[in-house]
C-alpha cells in the first residue's frame, strides 16, 4: 500500500534539507506514528510538507521516505540589508489576514500526488489548505481532525477583556488568521468523505456539517520516552503544579495563575511551574504582570522552551498537572501527563471529556472558573490516596488508549475499509 501524507509540521529529514535545526515545536504525534508505520513491511508512505520558508517545488528521498517540498505564497529571500530582513516579517503577517485561494498550493499538492501515485492520501488536520485537495483528485483522502479552527476560533481571547485584546498585535493577527482558515475548514468538513478522528467532540461536530462523512476513531501516538516514564508519589516535588503551556489566550494561563493566588492561602509554599514558550509582549506580558501583580513571584516561574526530556522531568516531579485551557479536541499535553501518571485537573471542555471521567482518572472544573481549579488542585496536594489513585487509572487509561500497536493497527483498518470501498479497478 503507498499512502502519500500531507503534515502542518517539518519532519528532521526537511530540517535537514532545508539547513536548519530540528523543529520540535509541534508535530512529534505524526514523527512518532511514522517511525512505527514504516515498520509495517507492506507499507510505503511520502510526506508533503507546505511552508513560506520553501521557494520551490522539490522532491527528495532519505530513508526509502520521499519528500515533497511545497511553497505556500512563499516568502521573499531575506537580503543582507536592514530593509530586506524585515520584509518578510512583514509579508507574512500580511499573508496571516488575506484570503489565499492557494491555487498554486494545490496545483503542487496535486503534483505530488501524481508523481508518487498513492493508494490513498493521509491528511493531518483540518487547520490548514490540505484538505481542499479532495476535489481535485480521484485518489481517496483522509482527513485526520486534530484541532477545529472554526470552534477555536470562539474561545480563542479566553478570560481576556475586550480592551487587553487591542494591546495583544501578535495574538489579534494570529485570531484573524485563524478566522480566515476556518472558513476553508469549513469547506473540508463539507466536501470531503473521510475523517480520522479521536474524540466525541470532533466526531458531533463533524456530524453537524457532514452527516453522511465516514468516521474512524484513530488516538494520536505519544513519543516514545512517555511511555517509559512512570510518576510516584514518593518521587515529586510535594505542592508542585506543573503545566505545558503556549502564549495563548485560548489555554487559560492566566486562570491558572489566578487560581494559584487562591490555593496559596490554604499552601503557603505551592509552586507553579510553566513550561513553553511565554512571550515578552501580548498576552505573554500579561500573564507576568498578572504574577506580579497578585504578588507570585516567589512561587510561579517560567520555565521556557523544554526538551522531551525536561518535560518528562517536569512530569515526574510535578503533585499536580493542570489543563486550563477554554477549548481543546484531545489535549496532547494533557495525553503526555496521564501516560506518566501525573493526577491532572482539566477543564471540562471540548475533547477533553473523551479522555478524563471525573473523580476516576482526573478532575474537572469548568474553563475560567479559578476558584473552583484552586480547590481541585488543593483537594489532590491534600489527599495521598486520591493522587495515587488518579495518577494510575490515569496511567492505565493511556496506556491501554495510546497503545502504539492499536494506534497503528487502526490506522491501517482505515486506509484499507476506505480502499475496499473503492469501484474495481479506481484503485493506484
Amino acid at each position: 500500500m503507498r499512502v502519500l501524507w500531507f503534515v502542518n509540521a517539518s519532519f528532521p529529514a526537511v530540517d535537514k534539507r532545508l539547513g536548519r535545526p530540528e523543529y520540535v515545536g509541534t508535530g512529534w504525534w505524526m514523527k512518532a506514528t511514522l517511525v512505527e508505520m514504516v515498520k509495517r513491511e507492506s507499507l510505503e508512505i511520502a510526506i508533503a510538507w507546505a511552508s513560506d520558508g520553501i521557494q520551490k517545488f522539490e522532491k527528495f528521498q532519505e530513508d526509502n521516505i520521499t519528500y515533497y517540498l511545497i511553497p505556500q505564497h512563499p516568502l521573499p529571500l531575506k537580503g543582507g540589508t536592514k530593509l530586506s530582513r524585515i520584509w518578510p516579517n512583514v509579508v507574512r503577517n500580511l499573508n496571516l489576514v488575506r484570503q489565499h485561494k492557494f491555487t498554486n498550493e494545490l496545483k503542487d499538492c496535486v503534483r505530488a500526488v501524481d508523481d508518487f501515485k498513492p493508494d490513498l492520501v493521509h491528511i493531518w488536520g483540518t487547520e490548514n489548505f490540505y484538505g481542499l485537495i479532495s476535489r481535485k483528485t480521484d485518489v481517496p483522502v483522509l482527513i485526520k481532525f486534530q484541532g477545529l479552527l472554526s470552534v477555536i476560533k470562539d474561545d480563542y481571547w479566553g478570560g481576556v477583556s475586550w480592551w487587553r485584546c487591542a494591546f495583544m498585535l501578535n495574538e489579534m493577527l494570529y485570531y484573524l488568521d485563524i478566522r480566515k482558515r476556518a472558513k476553508n475548514e469549513l469547506t473540508i468538513l463539507k466536501t470531503s468523505k473521510y475523517f480520522e478522528g479521536r474524540t466525541f467532540w470532533d466526531q458531533s461536530h463533524l456530524r453537524e456539517h457532514n452527516p453522511t462523512a465516514d468516521y474512524y476513531d484513530v488516538p494520536e501516538m505519544m513519543r516514545p520516552s512517555f511511555y517509559e516514564a512512570a510518576w510516584s508519589i514518593e518521587n515529586i516535588k510535594r505542592h508542585s503544579v506543573y503545566i505545558t503551556a503556549r502564549s495563548m489566550p485560548l489555554k487559560g494561563n492566566d486562570c491558572l495563575i489566578k487560581a494559584i493566588g487562591i490555593a496559596r492561602q490554604f499552601i503557603p509554599d505551592i509552586k507553579l511551574r510553566i513550561g513553553g514558550h511565554i512571550e515578552n509582549s501580548g498576552f505573554g506580558k500579561y500573564l507576568k504582570s498578572l504574577v506580579a501583580d497578585l504578588g507570585l513571584h516567589d512561587c510561579v516561574e517560567f520555565l521556557g522552551p523544554l526538551s522531551e526530556s525536561q518535560i518528562i522531568k517536569e512530569l515526574l516531579s510535578a503533585h499536580v498537572y493542570v489543563l486550563s485551557s477554554y477549548i481543546e479536541n484531545s489535549c496532547n499535553s494533557l495525553m503526555e501527563a496521564q501516560i506518566v501518571g501525573v493526577p491532572c485537573v482539566a477543564a471540562y471542555v471540548g475533547g477533553v471529556t473523551s479522555l478524563m471521567t471525573d473523580n476516576v482518572n482526573g478532575l474537572f472544573f469548568h474553563k475560567g472558573d479559578s476558584a473552583t481549579l484552586a480547590m481541585s488542585i488543593c483537594k489532590i496536594i491534600d489527599d495521598d490516596r486520591l493522587a495515587s489513585i488518579l495518577s494510575r487509572e490515569a496511567r492505565a487509561f493511556a496506556l491501554s488508549r495510546y497503545a502504539k500497536d492499536s494506534i497503528v493497527n487502526g490506522t491501517l483498518a482505515a486506509y484499507k475499509t476506505i480502499l475496499k470501498q473503492l469501484p474495481a479497478g479506481t484503485a493506484n
